[in-house]
């Protein structure tokens, strides 16, 4: 899967990352599929806590993490 591409269609206009601490989570969606993401992450991860980032710029996977960030 490439990086820059939303997990439920081929865009690459992804405004939403959703990432778990533990980093086994990291995916990104378009302004179409946020909603299937936040879900899709819940079903995947759950009760792991997650940052849920809405950015006005394009996201990809693998960035660096925010939980880096925060301390």
């Amino acid at each position: 899967m490439e990086k820059d591409r939303c997990l439920f269609c081929r865009s690459r206009n992804c405004f939403e990352r959703v990432v778990t601490r533990d980093g086994l989570y990291d995916e990104i969606a378009c302004s179409k599929h946020v909603e299937d993401l936040h879900r899709h992450a819940d079903e995947t991860r759950p009760g792991v806590p997650k940052l849920f980032i809405s950015s006005t710029g394009t996201v990809i996977r693998g960035d660096k993490s925010p939980f880096e960030e925060v301390k």
